[in-house]
């Protein structure tokens, strides 16, 4: 193994970055790993075409460089492609987005009021003064209050 012929380090730097991309996300590494793989394909070609020079390790770097470079931004496609973005919501952080009723009338200054939101009554701040009985959405959860608007 000589830097003539340096095969086995381009086998060698694509295992690596595998290994690495194994425990992370992204696809980052493996474009590193497809660009050393190309590269050592590189040495075989330049090996065959211009016998042992310089040359060939000049082009296997340049090789590898534009290999990596240029797939990191079709990894960063591929990774939204198949990661689902949408993480559901849990407890009262489930309730952002749905209609509720007021109860009891809301009023921002006495800090008093309350919804009835997917069966469940809870306390409720808004903005403006919204009557019993007002259609609202619910637009923010704090603590044990929703925060809501009226629909019109």
């Amino acid at each position: 193994m000589s830097l003539e012929n340096p095969y086995y380090i381009w086998l060698i730097l694509a295992i690596l970055f595998i290994v690495v991309e194994i425990f992370t996300a992204g696809f980052f590494y493996a474009c590193f790993a497809i660009g050393a793989l190309s590269a050592m394909v590189t040495g075989f070609i330049t090996k065959a075409m211009l016998g042992a020079s310089a040359y060939g390790l000049v082009w296997q770097i340049v090789v590898f460089c534009i290999v990596s470079v240029a797939l990191i931004p079709v990894s960063r496609v591929f990774a939204r492609k198949i990661s689902d973005d949408t993480v559901p919501q849990a407890g009262a952080d489930a309730l952002v987005g749905l209609q509720g009723i007021v109860i009891e009338t809301i009023n921002p200054a006495e800090d008093v009021g309350k919804v009835k939101v997917d069966g469940q009554v809870w306390r409720a701040v808004a903005a403006d003064t919204i009557e019993s009985g007002s259609a609202v959405k619910v637009i923010d959860v704090r603590g044990a209050k929703l925060t809501v608007e009226k629909v019109n």
